[in-house]
């Protein structure tokens, strides 16, 4: 009879979660929490990368936004420092072209910080080390 009711066995009643002594089966608990964990892991690197996504989106926005008005502030500075501008710009407030330059020179040299903007300034070429001899690494590994 007890064939029939049970036709088979232990194995048609599921997981077991508890152990023939009563505890609970924390292998098996532990073994379900690792699939789940596995299984949640693409997910959360998809999730991952679209947030990323977004920011690069918002980033190069945010810089074809400045170059925009890099270029705008360049145009400015290419417009007014034109020179039939100023040349306008002098007539209107009085100034005349002179008739007699003077020409002054001086024999003494500037102030030691050139007070000049650095696109007039000649370049600096960083002073660079010489490198060391391919020898001396292996000198410093003996004791």
């Amino acid at each position: 009879m007890a064939a029939i009711n049970h036709p088979l066995g232990r194995a048609g009643r599921g997981l077991p979660l508890r152990h023939p002594a009563g505890g609970l089966n924390w292998t098996l608990i532990g073994a379900i929490a690792l699939v789940a964990l596995t299984a949640m892991l693409p997910v959360i690197q998809n999730s991952a990368a679209t947030s990323q996504g977004f920011d690069i989106q918002a980033i190069r926005q945010r810089e074809s936004e400045i170059n925009g008005e890099i270029s705008l502030l360049e145009g400015d500075v290419a417009r007014l420092t034109s020179l039939n501008r100023i040349e306008r710009r002098a007539q209107d407030i009085g100034m005349v072209p002179a008739a007699n330059p003077l020409f002054v020179s001086v024999n003494e040299p500037g102030p030691a910080p050139a007070k000049l903007p650095a696109e007039y300034l000649p370049r600096r070429t960083p002073e660079q080390d010489a490198p060391a001899p391919w020898w001396k690494p292996l000198v410093s590994w003996l004791p």
